[in-house]
């Protein structure tokens, strides 16, 4: 799991702000960056993004997310379907 958190240093303890779903003594990596940093390379990644993006019409754009949402559905489908026959042995009626 890679999950980005908000903390407080206080008497030199970093001290999530909200509770984290974490194991005992569970080890991780922690990148410290401020909230500047932070906007900084959200605000260079998110123009990046719009620079690409501005290379396909709002209609180009519009058909790839409807592709893409047939493409999952499809998927789940073929799993649904995959499932039912795994757990019974046959294959559902569905």
């Amino acid at each position: 799991m890679s999950k980005v958190i908000e903390a407080v240093f206080e008497n030199g303890v970093l001290k999530p702000v909200k509770k984290l779903r974490l194991k005992d003594k569970q080890q991780v990596k922690i990148q410290i960056l401020n909230d500047e940093d932070w906007q900084e390379r959200f605000d260079r990644v998110l123009k990046s993004i719009r620079s690409k993006a501005a290379r396909f019409s709002p209609e180009q754009i519009e058909a790839d997310i409807e592709e893409a949402i047939k493409e999952v559905r499809r998927s789940k489908c073929v799993q649904s379907s995959y499932s039912g026959i795994v757990s019974t042995g046959k294959k559902s009626k569905t």
